[in-house]
């Protein structure tokens, strides 16, 4: 009878973290994607968006980073039902070829990419849709949900409520504020539509000729301003020990638009994983290993969330 019990244990443990969920490649064109579809039929879908720099479907990215956090997010979500999608960004990845020249690249290209997608999401047969982005997605998202009835929630994880012009000023400040007084002088100029030539070769890769257009279409949107165009269910998710988007910027996302839900979950990096307080190598440690669950708490709170629309 002992060990009767130990194999039944044994099935349910394997059952119980068995795939509930198929996967399938997607495209649009050069743009790469999967698509998760659950066991059960259903008529939501989620649309899931990268965040920041060479960051591909997964949450890891080309400068070495592999945690798989948004794999992790979207595997969780298809286990408990959902359909989801998630994607290369445009000269990331499996989506390397959608760009020819990367200095033709702007922002908006980013958000008629979601928007493309979404449109594939409808064609299958999905008319309830849900965005979700992470860090730069969550502004992608927030503008790619502002004009689409299908859209009925959008969740923000990570996501600034300032431009990025402030947030690059914000954090060149934390470590030298000279370079952030010159990058606040370029920035307010390229607000105003004009090209800057002068600047510290150290601002290099941010005001340089291959990448400044982009930041110039970037940093005209700002989040706070913009999530106000929406009236749909929000869920806005940040941690305590994000590095790169503190919760304060979460809070400000709530004052912008009150009656969103705020989750903020202790010991949550802005890879998504437990990290000790005031531990910038622990933390660093966690956006380079895989094997690292998600914080608790950050599904159960997005899947709550979903359970309301």
């Amino acid at each position: 009878m002992k060990h009767a019990l130990i194999f039944l244990s044994i099935c349910t443990s394997f059952f119980s973290n068995a795939q509930s969920f198929k996967e399938e490649p997607v495209e649009i064109g050069e743009l790469k994607g999967t698509l998760i579809t659950p066991e059960q039929e259903t008529s939501k879908a989620i649309l899931m968006i990268s965040g920041s720099g060479p960051t591909d479907r997964n949450g890891n990215s080309a400068l070495g980073l592999n945690n798989n956090s948004l794999k992790m997010v979207a595997h969780a979500l298809g286990n408990a039902g959902y359909a989801v999608l998630r994607f290369d960004k445009r000269g990331i990845a499996e989506s390397k070829n959608a760009i020819t020249n990367p200095t033709d690249m702007r922002f908006d290209d980013f958000v008629s990419d979601a928007k493309n997608w979404l449109s594939l999401l409808e064609d299958s047969g999905y008319s309830d849709l849900v965005i979700a982005g992470h860090s730069q997605g969550s502004l992608v998202g927030i503008l790619a949900a502002q004009d689409n009835k299908n859209v009925t929630g959008f969740i923000s994880i990570s996501g600034l409520s300032e431009d990025a012009g402030e947030a690059i000023i914000r954090q060149l400040g934390m470590q030298s504020p000279a370079l952030a007084e010159d990058a606040r002088v370029n920035i307010d100029s390229m607000k105003n539509g004009h090209t800057v030539n002068s600047y510290s070769p150290y601002l290099a890769s941010l005001f340089g000729p291959h990448i400044q257009d982009f930041l110039k279409s970037y940093i005209l949107y700002n989040p706070s301003n913009e999530v106000k165009k929406l009236d749909i269910p929000v869920l806005i998710v940040n941690g305590t020990t994000d590095m790169q988007v503190g919760k304060d910027q979460a809070e400000n996302l709530k004052v912008a638009y009150p009656d969103a839900k705020l989750l903020i979950i202790p010991g949550m990096n802005h890879v998504l994983k437990d990290t000790p307080e005031n531990d910038l190598t622990a933390n660093m440690a966690t956006y380079n290993n895989p094997d690292l669950s998600l914080s608790d708490g950050l599904m159960t709170g997005i899947i709550e969330f979903l359970q309301t629309l």
